[in-house]
C-alpha cells in the first residue's frame, strides 16, 4: 500500500526524482521509481518536473538534465528550500493569468479571505509542498505564507545506522552523502538501502569507496559480513550442531511430515542427513526411539586398505526425453546428488538463474515444494516447483 504524500516531506519526492534523471531513467518509467520506494506521488509528475525547472533544479535541452546547483540547494536548511518552492509553485505556470491566480490564491490565505471553488482545485499543489492540510494551513504555511509564529529549532543531527541488512540514513541530516550512495546503491524506501546479497549483486564502481562512503554515515568500520557481501568475497559459515545419518530417503519425507519434527531439523544436509542443534538433539532422539528407530552412536571403525581393480567412472546423468517432468528430473538428481540449472520467478522479480542441488521433494497441501542448497545463494533454500522452470522438460 503506497504511503500517503504527507508523510514524506517534499524534499524526498524532489530527491528522488532527481536521481532517477541523473540515473537516465526515462520521464514514462519515474513512476515506477516512486512506486518501488512506496512513495505516493501526489499531483503528477508534470507537476513536480515544472516545479523543478522554475527552482533551476533541471535543465532541459534534448532531455531533462539535473542541473548543477540541484546538489547545493538539497543541503540548503528546510527555510531556504521553502522560500525556493513557493516561489517556484507560483511562477512555473507558462500563462500570465495562471502565475497572477496563483499569486492571488497566495494574497486570500494569507489575510483569510474566501476561497473559491477553482480556489480549492488549485489548493491540491500547496498540499503537496506541505503549506496547506484538512481545510487550513499547516503550521509551515503559516510561518511561510502569513509570517505567523517562529521557525522550528533545528533538530540535532541524526546518525545513521545498520538494522535488518538495511543501512538507513535521515535524507534531512545526510543529503550530501546519500546523493554519492546513490551512485551505487538504490533505495528501497527514501533513506533505506538494502545490503543484502540480491540488492548488490546489481552493484557498480569500485565498492571500496562505496565502503568509506557508508562507513563515513556510520562513524564506525563496517562488520567483517557485509564488507565481504560488498567485495564479493567467498565466506565460510560455521555450524555448531549434532548431524543424524538416516538409512533411507523416505525416512526423512516421512519424518519432514510432521511440522513438530520438521521445526527441530536446523537444516538438511542431503536426503539421508539432517542437522539438528545441540540444544533439540536429546529431545529429537528420544522421539525417534519411541518411533522405533535404532540409535546407533558414530564409532569410528578402522578402514580397510581398499584394492583398485578398475579405473573408477564418474556417474553421469542420461538425458531425458522431451517429456519429462520437471518432478522427474529433479528427482533424479536427487537421487545422484548433482546439481542442475534452472529458473525461478519469485513473485514480483524477473526469473532468476539459480544452479541447485535437490534434497527434499515434499507436497505441503496444493503445491510441491523442492528443498535444495542453492549454489547460487549458498544457502539451503525451499523452491516451489510451479514456480520454477527447467530447459527440455514438458
Amino acid at each position: 500500500m503506497l504511503l500517503k504524500p504527507e508523510q514524506y516531506p517534499p524534499v524526498y519526492v524532489i530527491f528522488t526524482l532527481l536521481n532517477a534523471l541523473r540515473h537516465d531513467i526515462e520521464r514514462k518509467n519515474i513512476w515506477r521509481e516512486f512506486r518501488r520506494q512506496k512513495i505516493a506521488l501526489k499531483p503528477r509528475l508534470s507537476f513536480w518536473i515544472s516545479v523543478c525547472r522554475q527552482a533551476g533544479l533541471l535543465s532541459r535541452e534534448d532531455k531533462f538534465i539535473v542541473a548543477r546547483q540541484a546538489r547545493a540547494w538539497l543541503s540548503k536548511s528546510p527555510e531556504e528550500q521553502t522560500l525556493l518552492l513557493i516561489d517556484a509553485w507560483q511562477n512555473s505556470p507558462q500563462n500570465m493569468d495562471a502565475r497572477r491566480f496563483r499569486k492571488k490564491l497566495l494574497w486570500k490565505l494569507k489575510y483569510d479571505c474566501s476561497l473559491s471553488q477553482k480556489d480549492l482545485g488549485a489548493l491540491r499543489g500547496l498540499e503537496s509542498l506541505g503549506f496547506y492540510a484538512e481545510g487550513k494551513l499547516t503550521a509551515w504555511g503559516q510561518l511561510f505564507i502569513k509570517g505567523n509564529g517562529d521557525s522550528p529549532t533545528s533538530k540535532p543531527i541524526e546518525l545513521c545506522h545498520i538494522a535488518n541488512d538495511q543501512f538507513i540514513a535521515p535524507l534531512a541530516s545526510h543529503t550530501d552523502l546519500l546523493w554519492e550512495i546513490e551512485n551505487y546503491l538504490r533505495p528501497s524506501s527514501p533513506g533505506a538501502y538494502p545490503l543484502t546479497k540480491r540488492s548488490l549483486c546489481r552493484l557498480q564502481g569500485d565498492p571500496q569507496v562505496l565502503i568509506a562512503l557508508l562507513e563515513r554515515g556510520l562513524q564506525t568500520a563496517l562488520s567483517g559480513e557485509i564488507k565481504a557481501r560488498l567485495l564479493n568475497q567467498p565466506s565460510l559459515r560455521l555450524i555448531e550442531g549434532v548431524v543424524l545419518e538416516l538409512s533411507h530417503p523416505a525416512e526423512l519425507e516421512a519424518l519432514r511430515r510432521q511440522p513438530n519434527i520438521r521445526r527441530q531439523i536446523q537444516q538438511v544436509l542431503s536426503p539421508h542427513h539432517i542437522m539438528v542443534s545441540s540444544h533439540n538433539a536429546p529431545a529429537l532422539l528420544k522421539i525417534l526411539k519411541r518411533r522405533g528407530f535404532y540409535i546407533e552412536m558414530n564409532e569410528e571403525k578402522p578402514e580397510a586398505p581398499k584394492k583398485r581393480t578398475h579405473f573408477s567412472r564418474k556417474v553421469s546423468l542420461q538425458p531425458l526425453d522431451n517429456s519429462a517432468s520437471k518432478l522427474e528430473l529433479l528427482d533424479k538428481y536427487r537421487q545422484l546428488q548433482q546439481a542442475i540449472d534452472v529458473l525461478y520467478r519469485t513473485p514480483g522479480y524477473p526469473a532468476e538463474h539459480r544452479r541447485i542441488t535437490p534434497l527434499l521433494i515434499e507436497q505441503r497441501g496444493e503445491f510441491t515444494y523442492v528443498s535444495a542448497y542453492c549454489q547460487t545463494r549458498r544457502a539451503q533454500l525451499t523452491f516451489r516447483l510451479d514456480r520454477m522452470e527447467i530447459p527440455g522438460t514438458g
